[in-house]
């Protein structure tokens, strides 16, 4: 981040402390619809066109770092492969042999010199999926192997993390990103490693997982010790970015920054955690407050100096959702061999944090799914949660979705970087 963006967070944080009310002329928000959580019609819209337009992270640049290395990606519900050819490129293909539909590689990752069906040993370059080899290719009339090269689809990198897209027409990752990847520089993306992954199935709909993250009107209520919060949701400011990401600032709340050694919250200091490799270039307001990112659709990531989660969320069906969260680090150890103590405290306390949300997103479908529920009422706080709900509606279609399923398209104004 540079210091102009810095300064404006912290005189947008100022802001909120002293307003009484939302900004003059903000926009009042009608409910959410309670079937965009609930019903086969949305899920179906969803299944249809969102996600097959989508951006999401598939792995780490590491998963396959030499020329034939591959690493199978299964969470959008279809069989891809990420593998780097002889040029020394990523790219992705579907992990569908063009004869009978049999997988090119069944193990999740793994080298090959040629990708080669495991059912009759059709064959395909690594490098562009070409169809090089067909066992009795006599006994075919008129086969033509241009027409039966291995369907490829988007693959980009950005700082190390590889992401896809079923769309080959999407907008590149980068573009399609905005402003993160320059604010998020400082992360020092491409040297860090994957410390550990986490995963919990929980019954409910991918987007009420989602939704818990996209603010902290919650954090005093649920994520407090002996009646104390480490964060103070009131100076909490957020940033509507395209494309349906966005940013969220929160201060310390008063015993955690005096903890710290700071005179006031803003008080930002380039405070190091001890134990912890530090990446020295990350700036003192993201060492001094909770500041996170949400990359949507799917993918949130509350930063840190010392390592951080990424945190996904994969609809396994409509009232069913896989999150995983996975923590990137500048390392001194191996993490295959274990973890060290000072990460075995960090990993269980995030984890902790985790399972307090977790505890209200099945009561939360079950109460969606009531009678009593009439509507999902959204207050200024919460108003990431309405910009990514909007951004669902652009990417599925607007004009597809019934008009009483919509939220109305009001956060444009508000959209900067």
């Amino acid at each position: 981040m540079d210091q102009n963006l810095i300064d404006r967070l912290r005189a947008e944080m100022h802001y909120e402390y002293s307003r009484t009310g939302p900004p003059e002329g903000f926009p009042a928000f009608h409910d959410i619809a309670i079937e965009r959580y609930t019903s086969d019609e949305f899920w179906e819209l969803e299944r249809t066109h969102l996600w097959p337009r989508a951006w999401v992270i598939a792995g780490r640049v590491e998963d396959a770092s030499a020329p034939g290395d591959y690493f199978t990606f299964d969470d959008l519900g279809v069989p891809l492969i990420i593998v780097r050819g002889a040029d020394n490129e990523l790219r992705c293909f579907y992990n569908t042999c063009q004869h009978r539909g049999a997988p090119v590689v069944r193990d999740e990752r793994g080298h090959a010199r040629t990708l080669r069906c495991q059912y009759h040993s059709w064959s395909y370059d690594i490098t562009d999926g070409s169809l090089t080899a067909v066992p009795d290719e006599r006994d075919f009339v008129g086969l033509n192997r241009a027409e039966r090269c291995l369907p490829q689809i988007r693959c980009d990198v950005w700082d190390g993390w590889v992401f896809v897209n079923q769309d080959t027409n999407a907008t590149p990752l980068l573009e399609w990103m905005g402003p993160i990847p320059e604010q998020l520089a400082e992360l020092q993306g491409p040297t860090l490693q994957t410390v550990a992954r986490r995963t919990e199935v929980v019954p409910c709909n991918w987007k009420v997982t989602a939704e818990a993250f996209l603010e902290v009107y919650h954090f005093r209520h649920i994520h407090q010790k002996d009646g104390d919060s480490h964060l103070d949701n009131r100076g909490a400011t957020m940033g509507l970015l395209p494309n349906g990401c966005s940013r969220m600032v929160t201060p310390f709340s008063g015993s955690s920054y005096k903890n710290l050694g700071m005179e006031t919250w803003d008080d930002w200091k380039h405070w190091e955690v001890p134990g912890f490799i530090d990446i020295p270039t990350v700036n003192p307001m993201v060492r001094c407050t909770s500041s996170a990112y949400s990359i949507f659709p799917n993918l949130i990531t509350p930063i840190a100096a010392y390592g951080f989660p990424f945190i996904t969320f994969w609809p396994i069906d409509k009232t069913t959702t896989r999150i995983d969260w996975t923590h990137y680090a500048p390392l001194d150890f191996d993490p295959s061999n274990g973890l060290p103590p000072h990460w075995e405290a960090r990993m269980e306390n995030f984890d902790r944090i985790m399972g307090e949300d977790f505890e209200n997103m099945a009561p939360m479908q079950r109460s969606l799914e009531s009678p009593a529920m009439r509507g999902v009422p959204i207050n200024y706080q919460e108003r990431r949660i309405w910009h990514f709900h909007e951004e669902v509606d652009r990417m599925i279609g607007i004009d597809r979705i019934p008009e009483h399923l919509r939220v109305e398209q009001l956060m444009a104004p508000y959209v900067g970087d």
